[in-house]
């Protein structure tokens, strides 16, 4: 049998075609020309002896070869980056990189101190924030796109490391003309300015509203918006109810907007978790910022 002699260069341009799916799309995050990432191609399907592509319009679209290739071929590419890391980290030239996903609440309250606070300490360290929803997160960082997630949701997967860090109270509120004290028949009579459907911050509302037994496809939803700044700009000037993160309101509350308190109601502690890959690599970087993680967020408390 020939041997199979494979070039790691031609991998990672396979998992950026396969990622990507056009060769075009793949010429801006390669860096090369469209001839030259087909032609790599096709010396990569060569070499091992096996179709990976099949030319659909303008995409590539990937044979059953390639979905087979792929997770072999991305590890072998990340672990190529943390060797390079590595040994920049020992020569003294190193400038690390962290990817990090985060839902609406941590990426728009929570890491913000934190990050500063660690790029203050580490300036050789670039950070890319991405805030989304939490589920979205979740698909980043099972896909390798971000080194680690902050999300609003416990997600069991044994694929990755969940880790609770922080808790946060959501309250409801209500414009001037709704009364501070209310009752849960009260409340659940007024129109109601939501997020939108992928908000964790909904969805942790809306569940808790059916565990007591509240119908929430009858409420009166008269608004829903991606931000919270809408949301209680708009509170400020009507007769409805709402809800919010703690932390959002340490941030932004108008004067004219009341917290509420509603009869026999506990009060609603929602959890946000870490989550990482178990086995994919991590650079110095990235170890190093969840080494530090819990110590910079006591510093910011103080």
């Amino acid at each position: 049998m020939k041997p199979i002699d494979i070039d790691l260069r031609l991998l990672e341009i396979f998992c950026c075609v396969y990622e990507k799916g056009s060769i075009s799309k793949s010429s801006d995050c390669l860096h090369l020309s469209q001839s030259t990432i087909s032609f790599h191609v096709h010396n990569l399907e060569k070499s091992i002896g096996l179709r990976l592509f099949y030319k659909k319009g303008k995409r590539y679209l990937p044979t059953s070869n390639a979905h087979m290739l792929y997770p072999y071929a991305k590890k072998l590419v990340e672990l190529k980056q943390s060797i390079i890391e590595e040994i920049r980290l020992v020569t003294g030239s190193y400038k690390g990189n962290i990817k990090i996903g985060a839902s609406s609440i941590p990426g728009n309250y929570l890491l913000p101190g934190i990050i500063s606070r660690y790029i203050n300490k580490n300036p050789n360290t670039k950070i890319d924030l991405i805030v989304d929803d939490s589920y979205i997160v979740i698909k980043k960082v099972e896909a390798g796109e971000v080194d680690m997630g902050f999300v609003g949701v416990k997600y069991e997967d044994p694929r990755l490391v969940v880790k609770e860090m922080w808790e946060d109270n959501i309250v409801f509120l209500g414009g001037p003309a709704v009364k501070e004290r209310i009752s849960l028949e009260e409340l659940i009579k007024l129109p109601f300015l939501f997020r939108e459907e992928t908000s964790g911050t909904r969805r942790f509302v809306e569940n808790f509203l059916r565990s007591i037994g509240v119908d929430v496809s009858s409420l009166n939803v008269v608004l829903v918006a991606n931000k919270n700044e809408v949301i209680l700009e708009t509170l400020r000037n009507i007769k409805a109810v709402s809800f919010a993160s703690s932390y959002v309101l340490k941030r932004f509350r108008p004067p004219e907007v009341k917290v509420l308190k509603v009869d026999g109601m506990n009060p609603l502690v929602r959890k946000f978790y870490l989550i990482y890959s178990k086995d994919r690599p991590q650079s110095p970087a990235v170890r190093n910022f969840l080494e530090e993680l819990n110590r910079i967020w006591e510093e910011v408390l103080v």
